[in-house]
């Protein structure tokens, strides 16, 4: 049996679930391929075989990241395929990014088996968290992936949100509204400071490559996820976006996941 994990992460969280699936399966002897998001053709149809088959992503902007989105308008899977969707948030919910992968789906006939939400620390960087809080957060966030494990181990069926009319402009217009606050913070204005020694490392986290290293300093495309990789792994906090106070950084990445595992380049 093959399990094919779909995922796209900044901070490793979104990896760190796959990996806990991968090695429960692997326990029993089941074939399991991690497979980034930003790894894959977004242009052509992607089709799977597997028999179980399972999405990634975490909550951006009460929503999925645009680019789970493009994934999902071109991802097919066979009929009697296991699909799970499996979505984080940094403490706002993930219904909103659940629902909207759904819809896609569901509008292209794919049938999802499940889903499942967990809380992690947050990506924003915005307001830094005690070690008391983030060890919290990360010992409850155990708790939960390794319920929904076994659940997805065992195929077994999981809430799965109808679409309705009602539920279709409601998320339209949460996800005006996201974009409306998105701009109100200038997530998408991130600029490194003095403190930047051209180390690249933001570069080769950027899983949508919006970042190019010219005369030994970062410049910043238009195709911005809001992972927040770059801000969250510079080794030196040299970067920040627009209203972000620095004092409060507190730089982030899951700590069973390494750095190079998050490099792409």
């Amino acid at each position: 049996m093959r399990t094919e994990l779909y995922y796209f992460t900044g901070t490793g969280n979104g990896l760190h679930i796959a990996k806990s699936i991968q090695s429960k399966l692997e326990l029993l002897n089941q074939e399991v391929a991690l497979i980034p998001i930003n790894s894959m053709d977004l242009t052509s149809r992607i089709s799977s075989s597997a028999e179980r088959v399972g999405i990634i992503y975490p909550t951006y902007a009460m929503s999925a990241p645009s680019i789970v989105k493009e994934f999902a308008k071109q991802m097919r899977v066979s009929s009697g395929s296991y699909l799970f969707l499996y979505a984080h948030s940094g403490g706002g919910g993930a219904k909103g990014s659940l629902y909207a992968i759904n819809r896609i789906l569901t509008d292209n006939g794919v049938k999802i088996s499940g889903t499942f939400e967990t809380t992690f620390p947050s990506n924003s960087t915005m307001m830094a968290y005690t070690d008391e809080k983030l060890d919290k957060v990360l010992n409850e966030a155990e708790v939960s992936i390794k319920n929904h494990v076994e659940v997805i181990v065992n195929k077994g069926q999981n809430e799965v949100a109808k679409t309705t009319m009602i539920k279709n402009t409601s998320a339209t217009l949460t996800e005006k509204l996201a974009g409306a606050f998105e701009n109100m913070l200038q997530f998408k204005i991130i600029s490194a400071d003095d403190s930047c020694v051209g180390c690249n490392t933001c570069e080769k986290v950027c899983p949508v490559e919006n970042i190019e290293m010219k005369s030994g300093r970062p410049t910043f495309k238009k195709n911005c996820e809001m992972c927040m990789a770059c801000i969250n792994q510079c080794p030196k906090q040299s970067l920040a976006f627009g209203k972000m106070k620095k004092e409060k950084l507190l730089s982030y990445r899951h700590p069973q996941v390494e750095l190079k595992e998050l490099m792409y380049r």
